[in-house]
């Protein structure tokens, strides 16, 4: 009986941690294609930053609203903030996103939707002091978003993106 109840044990945190894992528990999500952010350089040094698609996924179920803001900083390999305080910044989107689900022949239905895609990119001043310090690996973009959903709630969420050189 100790091993049937340690066995079930287990499996339970097993599947308590795949759930961490594989499912995200936020219901909105800003996917960027491509999926990293980042730069070019020619011989002469001259940085083009590559432009990103951005679309707000929502899950099943949750509702509707319109992506208003966002806040970011750059981070570096130990997390430590790229040009402290400068590199604090925000932008407006006013982008309408649809709701995790639809009605279909009078049943309702619950599936992922996407927004209409926005540009979002990287700033060209971290992107020059990336490739300065030899365009080290794991630097990235902490974003907060900020939505509004139509029920009047306030919703926010902050998501990382790295930051690559050569991004073709």
């Amino acid at each position: 009986m100790h091993k049937l109840w340690f066995s079930t044990l287990v499996l339970l945190v097993f599947l308590v941690g795949c759930g961490q894992i594989f499912f995200n528990p936020e219901p909105y999500r800003v996917s960027l294609n491509p999926p990293q952010l980042g730069y070019e350089a020619d011989d002469q040094g001259r940085i083009t930053i590559v432009g990103n698609n951005a679309v707000v996924e929502v899950a099943p179920g949750a509702p509707e609203g319109v992506l208003e803001r966002y806040e970011y900083v750059y981070i570096d390999d130990s997390g430590n903030e790229v040009l402290p305080g400068a590199s604090l910044g925000s932008g407006s989107v006013g982008l309408p996103f649809p709701s995790g689900r639809e009605v279909v022949d009078g049943q309702v239905v619950f599936k992922w939707a996407r927004s209409e895609p926005f540009r979002f990119s990287l700033d060209g001043s971290v992107a020059a002091e990336h490739l300065r310090q030899g365009a080290p690996l794991n630097w990235r973009a902490r974003v907060t978003w900020y939505a509004r959903l139509t029920n009047g709630e306030e919703k926010s969420w902050t998501q990382e993106y790295q930051i690559k050189f050569p991004l073709k």
